[in-house]
């Protein structure tokens, strides 16, 4: 699997995949780890039209968390997994 890949796109309104399907690679991934560990909320998330603000929010909060990380020496080589917990980032999307 391409990390281009979107996984389940059946779950998914059509505009909301067409941005899915534009979004950088780490919204793409944020998005197929959610639909794979927790499909109820993406759907509950995407039924009360919640779902993309939440999604563009974890990616700027993983984003960010990935970019400190880069700066720090001692947290350089650690994986993007360690890194999103350290920063105490949950990695299943809210509970709606």
């Amino acid at each position: 699997m391409s990390i281009r890949t979107v996984v389940s796109q059946e779950a998914y309104p059509p505009e909301i995949l067409a941005k899915i399907k534009r979004g950088s690679n780490l919204l793409i991934s944020v998005a197929n780890r959610w639909i794979l560990g927790w499909p109820e909320r993406v759907q509950t998330l995407i039924d009360q039209g919640e779902f993309w603000t939440a999604l563009k929010s974890q990616t700027e909060m993983e984003f960010e968390a990935l970019v400190e990380a880069e700066l720090d020496k001692d947290r350089k080589n650690l994986s993007p997994w360690e890194i999103t917990e350290q920063a105490g980032l949950d990695p299943a999307p809210p509970i709606p």
